[in-house]
């Protein structure tokens, strides 16, 4: 039983650092440097355990990189090539981290089946591939759950390149729950949100409604046009969603989010919102 519980621990420990943002790989396309937003090489199990073999030992690893190296790529003519593969070291004498690239002997036999002509082509690969630039507008402390300004997403078939899509990001500034994280804030959702709490005679002797957002859908101008919204507590009151509801339809700008081609509504969607009640 001890034993289990030490293995529970241990395996909650190691999802918590998986949880946290990953550093990405690096790529070039025609000449331009781009954040590559994952870890294609992670991606074969067979290749991951090789590249494992020939890593230094004292290589850093860290919550932001938990696989201790950084890769670099590159397309050409088409094609996805593997460049080189970078570790980074921490030197006491300089007191600064130092980098180090594995020798091109050692990549070039544990990817051995996929040299050509010297070099190493992706044909493990067969995915999309997101890669980007600019500046970071969208964050979750999670893997590469992360956009920024410029992006491209890349058809891979076989480390064949056979087609891409490239986007512009961008914030449309306004209101989100975001923004109730102080007592101050949350007092002025009855501003914002004015209630009719006078025909709700069973919230007497309440201090706060706590309602849940899903389904929210905004436009480019900020309108919300779309949402659900669930009262958690003190009880189930759909009367008094339906409210908050179209209160929030009528406020308006609502932060946007263009992601990718779609407009998405930023600090609303999943929200728990805490609604103060007058003493």
């Amino acid at each position: 039983m001890k034993r289990f519980l030490l293995f529970c621990q241990f395996m909650f420990v190691v999802i918590i650092l998986h949880a946290t943002g990953q550093t990405g790989d690096i790529i070039y396309i025609d000449g331009a440097r781009w954040e590559l937003l994952g870890r294609p090489v992670c991606l074969d199990s067979a290749l991951y355990y090789g590249l494992k073999a020939v890593l230094p030992e004292k290589r850093s690893i860290n919550t932001s990189n938990w696989d201790g190296f950084t890769s670099y790529w590159s397309i050409q003519q088409d094609l996805l090539y593997l460049d080189s593969i970078k570790c980074e070291h921490y030197d006491p004498i300089t007191n600064s981290m130092l980098g180090e690239r594995i020798s091109s002997d050692k990549l070039l036999k544990v990817f051995n089946k996929y040299v050509d002509r010297g070099r190493i082509v992706a044909r493990w690969l067969s995915r999309e591939i997101r890669v980007a630039a600019g500046k970071k507008i969208y964050y979750q402390h999670i893997g590469f759950e992360r956009n920024y300004e410029e992006e491209k997403i890349i058809s891979i078939d076989k480390g064949k390149v056979t087609g891409w899509k490239e986007f512009h990001n961008f914030v449309v500034d306004g209101y989100s729950f975001e923004k109730i994280n102080s007592k101050n804030k949350r007092e002025e959702l009855q501003e914002l949100f004015p209630l009719h709490i006078e025909q709700y005679p069973e919230l007497a002797c309440a201090e706060r409604i706590v309602f849940y957002i899903k389904r929210a859908k905004v436009d480019a101008q900020g309108n919300l046009v779309e949402c659900e919204v669930e009262v958690k507590s003190p009880n189930d009151n759909p009367r008094l969603a339906a409210e908050m509801a179209e209160l929030m339809k009528a406020y308006h700008p609502w932060k946007v989010l263009f992601i990718n081609g779609e407009y998405r509504a930023d600090g609303i969607e999943g929200w728990t919102v805490p609604y103060l009640l007058d003493e």
